[in-house]
């Protein structure tokens, strides 16, 4: 296992309010490059505060059972637990003594949050200049009519027009996706944060990332919006196709509810599949099928003929075939078939059994995708239990005395 101190962050300490999915994503990447990473969480509420309406400072939220929590026992993995009740001026003065020690701040609350505690960047700054903060709001806080709203993930795809594209062919009505703008804008966060890191190393003073999530996400129908620039056309839904691609989508095989997702790219791949398959399905032979425009005319017949033949057969079979002469295609895994999945346990890269003190028996974590060849962490600490690490981190980190700690205990500022 490799030993914190030699991880590419090791010595960033990271102040993590994130909460639902995209700040605690961002606060998990910290932890798994080896940043010492805080967990800010309110007094009296249960470990969940990673789950949606969980975790905002100064509020009371319900008591949530953790094994119902796999979000958190995930995204919290090996970080610190500090209770702070950040509405009282005490809890706000352990929060700058803490913010003074510290190198970067993330959250993603709506704009007007951390304002409203009076712990807005410029205040942070005044305390530490070396400080980072990363603010991950709905659609930013620069000035504007859109500064003041208040988000969820799969609704904030809405906004930006993702889902004016997610749908049936043969139906208006958009229809839902999981929120992933969250992982997106995580992501764009972390390397933002990377970067102003190495910029810190130069200057000596931090900065504040404003960042929309709504935006970290609007390449995804980047085609859509030159089309419309360039051509005048307005895309609609499409379902399962891809525009210039076919065939592309997925197609039933045997067994209750098993697919496999098959694309063509191009009529080279076209003539390997016609080629390969024609003795099974002879109508593809056809010459309309021959080229692209053909296909993209008879798509609907092409796709029934596919399917009525990939209806019988076994989808990691057919995807061996396929994958045999080139072509991308997958079987689509549910739960279960990924928890066993031969290939997913063998690198360890998606998910890792870890016992913790927090759960009654081993449980199923995503693990770390990425793998450094110089440097790659593994996951050494289970999820905290919420305020597990007050003690040793207002005593050991911020001087407090025991008398001190247990005085802020009893009045419920920690």
């Amino acid at each position: 296992m490799s030993k914190i101190s030699q991880l590419p962050l090791s010595g960033i300490r990271v102040v993590d309010h994130g909460h639902v999915w995209a700040g605690p994503l961002l606060g998990m990447s910290f932890r798994d490059m080896g940043a010492e990473v805080i967990k800010i969480q309110t007094p009296g509420t249960s470990s969940g505060v990673s789950m949606a309406g969980q975790g905002m400072p100064g509020t009371a939220t319900e008591q949530v059972d953790t094994h119902d929590q796999m979000n958190y026992h995930t995204l919290d993995r090996g970080k610190k637990s500090l209770t702070l009740n950040l509405k009282t001026s005490e809890g706000k003065e352990i929060y700058k003594r803490l913010i003074k020690l510290s190198d970067v701040v993330i959250e993603n609350f709506s704009s007007r949050t951390m304002g409203s505690l009076g712990l807005a960047y410029k205040v942070l700054n005044e305390l530490n200049p070396r400080i980072i903060m990363a603010s991950l709001s709905a659609t930013g806080s620069s000035p504007g009519p859109w500064k003041e709203l208040v988000s969820y993930g799969p609704s904030l795809s809405a906004l930006y027009g993702i889902k004016s594209l997610l749908g049936y062919q043969d139906s208006d009505q958009p229809v839902e996706d999981q929120a992933d703008l969250d992982p997106t804008a995580a992501g764009h966060a972390f390397l933002a944060i990377l970067a102003a890191l190495e910029m810190r190393e130069e200057t000596g003073m931090g900065q504040h990332i404003d960042m929309s999530q709504g935006e970290s996400g609007i390449q995804r129908i980047a085609e859509p919006i030159m089309d419309f620039f360039f051509n005048g056309r307005v895309a609609t839904t499409q379902g399962n196709r891809y525009p210039g691609i076919v065939p592309h989508g997925y197609f039933k095989t045997v067994g209750k509810d098993q697919w496999i997702a098959l694309t063509i790219r191009d009529n080279e791949e076209w003539r390997r599949f016609r080629d390969h398959f024609s003795e099974v399905m002879p109508k593809i032979e056809e010459e309309r099928f021959d080229s692209l425009s053909g296909r993209v005319t008879h798509q609907d017949d092409l796709e029934a003929i596919i399917e009525n033949w990939t209806k019988s057969q076994d989808s990691w079979a057919l995807t061996n075939r396929l994958q045999g002469i080139g072509i991308p295609a997958y079987p689509v895994m549910d739960a279960p078939a990924l928890v066993g999945d031969e290939n997913l346990n063998q690198l360890h890269r998606s998910h890792v059994d870890i016992g913790t003190e927090n759960l009654d028996e081993n449980e199923l974590f995503r693990g770390i995708v990425w793998k450094l060849a110089v440097g790659h962490g593994e996951i050494s600490d289970p999820t905290p239990i919420s305020g597990q690490h007050n003690d040793q981190i207002l005593q050991n980190l911020l001087k407090y005395n025991n008398d001190e700690v247990t005085n802020f205990r009893q009045r419920g500022i920690i």
